[in-house]
């Protein structure tokens, strides 16, 4: 491990990662996977049916710094379907000064199917982040894609007091946006602990579903959203796509929140019962 002083920023990881998925005979082919430094994923999987292609994203490290710059590129070709999801939370570690850069660009084409499932993303104070998914699908394209943000770790009392984020989530279609989201956090603003703002919860969080069958509807999704005070959360349907927002204390308690929801709904997207990636239970 590479020790750090209050001057010193350690050798800054420089990586890229391009996936490519192909459809061939009713089976989904991981057919590229070219990659430079440490981001990589080692084989697929096939837990339920060779249509469904399971891909884990490894970053060894363990963690971003300041400095660092992550570059995923995806292309899920015409009738392939691709669940990706990570072994265990993303987390930005604080910085002395240089930003570290993280950018994810997949693009669904027709017929095709994504499920962008990552588990949570934790900005440790101190940190500088600069954080982008951009999702390109078609408009016969199935999506079901989370984004669950973490400001500290809550149940370690580690709050983000300090540091910058600037994270991006942006749904397009044909060239079109269909969803633009922009969150900026800057460590100790009074909007983060404000009712009008994130009312002192630690997560935020946005899971997004576009459904080509049209068998789902607002209502449905409403119904299965926590019906307590430990999350909020509601759901809106805007430019074809369901759109759920949720606040949280503790990210596992989103997540599980957002995981209930895609075992719901995943049979009426895409006619296909679910399946949790095992490497959630490791």
């Amino acid at each position: 491990m590479l020790l750090m002083s209050n001057q010193q920023q350690p050798q800054s990881w420089k990586a890229t990662l391009k996936l490519r998925y192909e459809n061939k005979l009713g089976k989904t082919y991981l057919i590229e996977k070219a990659h430079s430094g440490p981001l990589m994923v080692q084989k697929p999987f096939y837990p339920e049916t060779p249509l469904c292609c399971h891909t884990y994203l490894i970053h060894p490290p363990g963690g971003i710094a300041g400095g660092d710059h992550l570059d995923l590129s995806a292309h899920i070709n015409s009738h392939a379907h691709a669940l990706i999801t990570t072994p265990a939370a993303t987390k930005f570690y604080r910085s002395v000064g240089p930003q570290a850069r993280q950018t994810q660009t997949i693009h669904v084409a027709k017929d095709a199917c994504l499920e962008w499932l990552p588990q949570e993303t934790v900005y440790f104070s101190q940190a500088n982040v600069y954080n982008k998914t951009f999702i390109n699908i078609d408009e016969t394209s199935a999506l079901m894609a989370w984004e669950i943000q973490c400001l500290g770790l809550t149940a370690q009392q580690q709050h983000f007091d300090e540091g910058s984020c600037f994270q991006k989530l942006e749904i397009w279609q044909d060239d079109k946006p269909l969803l633009l989201e922009t969150n900026r956090f800057q460590g100790g603003d009074k909007f983060l602990q404000s009712a009008c703002g994130l009312n002192d919860h630690k997560t935020l969080a946005t899971f997004v579903i576009k459904d080509p069958q049209q068998k789902l509807s607002k209502e449905m999704i409403m119904s299965h959203l926590p019906k307590d005070d430990s999350i909020v959360s509601s759901c809106t349907y805007v430019n074809g796509l369901f759109i759920i927002r949720a606040m949280g204390h503790y990210a596992e308690e989103t997540k599980n929140c957002f995981i209930h929801i895609w075992q719901t709904i995943r049979p009426l997207v895409i006619d296909r019962s679910p399946c949790v990636p095992r490497i959630w239970n490791t």
